[in-house]
């Protein structure tokens, strides 16, 4: 995952190839992906993506990747 010293271009990159690796997830495997983002997503439920127990304020990454979670229904 990319850190805070990625630009957005390389952000981009890395969530389109997390998109082609879950068109390959069939619907009943568990999909859990890891990594050192940086990203927070903050304090506050934001649907089912993200619970709220949160710390902190949302960054632009954390709503990135919250957006992404609930555009396809993973969770934080």
């Amino acid at each position: 995952m990319p850190t805070s010293g990625c630009n957005d271009e390389e952000v981009k990159e890395v969530y389109e190839q997390l998109e082609e690796v879950m068109e390959n997830v069939k619907e009943k495997d568990n999909l859990i992906i890891l990594g050192v983002c940086n990203d927070v997503v903050g304090e506050g439920q934001e649907g089912d993506a993200v619970g709220k127990y949160g710390l902190g304020f949302r960054n632009n990454r954390g709503q990135r990747e919250t957006d992404f979670c609930k555009e396809k229904e993973l969770l934080i």
